[in-house]
């Protein structure tokens, strides 16, 4: 589910040549047996865009390596990229699918948000087109034997890492604020269940509309809940509100602050979606609020054990986006190389079985700069490592991490 937001001359500039780009691949239809066609469905404008645009440019450096490898070899295969800017959009989506499919498109990379791909699942599964999405969490897309998998682990895994958290912090009871989305929904839906399950209680929250641009009635009722269960005995140090939201936690932290006490002495937590945010650390008000109420988000994270392999292709990416990388971003990378041993497997794509096949166990085996690209029974990642991200005077800052199981908050 993650999105993020790219502010900027520059940033809009280099959106226009990633599209300016992909237009001139999709008006060059010659290629040969060795040469496949990849979709890429990514945010590259407007709210969301720095995972989009970052997506780009790692598949366009893998794509690079990969083919100084098939010259100095004199063979292996080649990519083009069909890029479609969906603006976490799903009606832009699935019309990009549909567009993609008469272009002959059988393999793409993104989208982005689980409320695109719900929108895009039914149209794959009906075509045989293979849909890798970086960023979908909802566990209700975990489905076995479809044709959508995902490169990081579902809401379920993030649910636990931030309930580990939240119950290593003294946090008992927690009112939940969250967006109305496949993606937010499964969170708040998981973090509830698995809370619960440890003896934590749950308030009924407050759900905005994924058009909402005032909180004041959101907040006026979060605010509320928490008067509530301090009036009825509950220690104000173990109450804690789950924030499940994209960028327009910007507004939301405008709004708690314009209220103040309870929100603003009460601890936030959240969730991948705003993890990394530049909106919000752009915005000096919100900035400073996120950081007076802690508000640790999880996101999936890159292996330590790792970082001399994925340093040099994150530094890359940053020196041509000028937006650092997270996992969701890098696991592109890592996923072109599976796709080109699954195609050497099977030689084309002919028989989508066999190629669908090939590309399950290629990833099983595959240990990339983002670590193992193993699936589980849903063709979803395996691997349930997580990173803490907080805003420490107005910058983001790694404060702990989550793995195995195992809380670990650094100095």
């Amino acid at each position: 589910m993650k999105i993020r937001v790219v502010f900027g001359a520059i940033a809009c500039g280099l959106v226009l040549a990633l599209v300016g780009s992909a237009r001139a691949d999709q008006s060059d239809e010659s290629h040969s047996q060795r040469v496949f066609k990849i979709g890429v469905l990514a945010t590259l404008t407007g709210s969301g865009s720095s995972l989009g645009i970052d997506t780009v440019a790692a598949l366009q450096i893998a794509e690079e390596q990969l083919q100084a490898d098939a010259i100095s070899q004199r063979g292996g295969y080649r990519f083009h990229f069909f890029v479609r800017d969906t603006q976490h959009d799903p009606s832009k989506a699935l019309e990009a699918i549909k567009d993609l499919d008469r272009r002959g498109v059988q393999i793409i990379i993104g989208p982005q948000t689980s409320s695109e791909v719900a929108m895009i699942k039914p149209y794959a599964d009906a075509h045989n087109i293979l849909v890798i999405s970086q960023g979908s969490t909802a566990s209700s897309l975990a489905i076995p034997g479809d044709n959508i998998f995902r490169l990081c682990p579902d809401d379920v895994l993030e649910a636990k890492a931030i309930v580990a958290l939240m119950l290593h912090d003294g946090i008992s009871n927690i009112v939940p604020l969250w967006r109305n989305d496949a993606g937010n929904n499964g969170l708040h839906d998981s973090v509830k269940a698995q809370f619960e399950a440890l003896g934590g209680t749950v308030a009924s929250g407050f759900r905005y509309e994924t058009t909402t641009t005032d909180f004041s009635a959101a907040t006026s009722s979060i605010a509320s809940q928490i008067t509530t269960l301090v009036g009825g005995g509950t220690d104000a140090s173990t109450i804690a509100v789950y924030l499940a939201a994209f960028d327009e936690v910007v507004n939301v932290f405008h709004a708690a602050q314009l209220m103040g006490v309870p929100l603003s002495t009460t601890r936030w937590y959240g969730s991948d979606g705003v993890a990394l945010s530049a909106a919000l650390t752009g915005d000096a008000t919100a900035a400073a609020f996120a950081a007076s109420v802690d508000y640790p988000n999880p996101i999936f994270g890159l292996p330590d054990s790792l970082q001399s392999e994925w340093q040099p292709i994150s530094d890359e990416i940053e020196a041509r986006t000028g937006i650092k990388p997270d996992a969701f971003a890098l696991s592109t990378y890592d996923a072109l190389f599976v796709i080109q041993r699954a195609l050497e497997d099977v030689g084309d794509l002919k028989d989508f079985a066999a190629f669908k096949a090939a590309f399950v166990s290629e990833a099983d085996a595959y240990v990339g700069i983002t670590g193992s690209m193993a699936l589980n029974s849903a063709g979803d990642r395996a691997n349930g490592d997580f990173d803490f991200w907080a805003v420490r005077n107005d910058i983001w800052v790694r404060i702990g991490t989550y793995s195995n199981g195992a809380i670990t908050i650094f100095p």
